[in-house]
C-alpha cells in the first residue's frame, strides 16, 4: 500500500512540474483544440479509440480548472485565430463530434461543474432519425440555449465528402447548415468535415455557405497543406492515455506520441 502511496504522489508531482513547465514555456500562439466523440461508463469503453471513459474525462476536466488553463467557447477561439481578440495565455478549446447521447448524458454534467464551454458538431440526418446514438433533434433544440454549448454542423449524412459527386458535398456542407439553423433558430458557424476528408472544393462550399472556421482532425489529413480558417486541426484524446499524456497533449508535445493523431472511422 505504501508504495501504491509513493507512486501516486510521484505521479502527482510530476503532473505538477510539467503544468509548471507549460506555465513558463508555453509553445508561442497555440491553443490545443481536443477532438472527443463518446464519454461512456467505464464499463462500456469498448475497442474503439473514440471512448472516453466518465471516469477519465472527469479528471480531465478536472486538470484544466485546477492548473490553470483557460478553456474557451468556439466564438472566442474565432475571435483570436482572426485577431479581433488577443491570447490570454493556456487557452484550450473542447470538441465533440457526431452529437452523441452521451454528451448530454456524461459529458455535460461535468463540463457544468467546471463551467467548460464545448462545441458538438452535429449530423442531421443522425438527429432526425436518431440513429447512431445521436441524440434527438428535440435535445438539440432543448440544449441549444445553454450558454455552455455551442452547436456545428458535421454534415446531413456523415458522408466521407471527397467521395460523393460535387453537388451531394456542396448539399451535405450548405443544407446541414440550412437545415439546423432553422430547427434551432440561431446561426449555425462553424463545420467539421465527416472523417476529417477535405479538398479545396469542399473548402469553397463550406466558405460559400458562410461558416466561420471548418475543422478536419489530424495533421495528416492537411495532406502537405497548411493549417487555415477552414482547416484547422484537432487532437484526438486516447482513452488509454493518463494525465501526463494529456498535459503532453496540451503542451503541444503531442507530435512525440505515437500514433495519437490519427482518427478511426466508426
Amino acid at each position: 500500500m505504501k508504495i501504491l502511496k509513493y507512486l501516486g504522489l510521484s505521479l502527482l508531482v510530476i503532473l505538477m512540474a510539467g503544468a509548471a513547465l507549460f506555465y513558463f514555456l508555453p509553445p508561442k500562439g497555440y491553443i490545443p483544440v481536443l477532438m472527443y466523440h463518446f464519454v461512456v461508463p467505464k464499463d462500456r469503453v469498448g475497442p474503439t479509440s473514440l471512448d472516453v471513459s466518465v471516469e477519465n474525462f472527469g479528471q480531465q476536466m478536472w486538470f484544466l480548472r485546477t492548473f490553470g488553463f483557460r478553456p474557451i467557447s468556439i466564438d472566442e477561439f474565432y475571435e483570436i485565430k482572426t485577431g479581433k481578440t488577443k491570447p490570454r495565455g493556456k487557452e484550450v478549446l473542447i470538441t465533440f463530434d457526431d452529437g452523441n447521447e452521451t454528451y448530454l448524458q456524461y459529458a455535460l454534467p461535468i463540463l457544468e461543474r467546471y463551467q467548460i464551454p464545448s462545441m458538438n458538431s452535429l449530423v442531421w440526418d443522425f438527429l432526425v432519425r436518431k440513429e447512431h446514438g445521436s441524440m434527438s433533434l428535440e435535445d438539440a433544440k432543448r440544449f441549444a440555449s445553454n450558454p455552455l454549448i455551442t452547436f456545428g454542423a458535421h454534415s446531413l449524412t456523415h458522408s466521407n465528402l471527397t467521395e460523393i459527386t460535387s453537388e451531394q458535398a456542396r448539399s451535405e456542407v450548405i443544407d446541414s447548415k440550412k437545415n439546423l439553423e432553422q430547427a434551432l433558430g440561431k446561426p449555425v458557424n462553424y463545420f467539421t468535415y465527416p472523417l476529417g476528408f477535405f479538398n479545396d472544393q469542399i473548402v469553397e462550399f463550406v466558405q460559400e455557405a458562410g461558416y466561420r472556421l471548418a475543422f478536419t482532425t489530424s495533421r495528416k489529413r492537411l495532406q502537405g497543406g497548411s493549417e487555415s480558417l477552414f482547416a484547422v486541426t484537432r487532437i484526438k484524446v486516447h482513452p488509454k492515455h493518463n494525465l501526463f499524456f494529456f498535459w503532453a497533449y496540451l503542451a503541444g508535445l503531442v507530435d512525440f506520441g505515437k500514433g495519437q493523431l490519427t482518427h478511426n472511422k466508426r
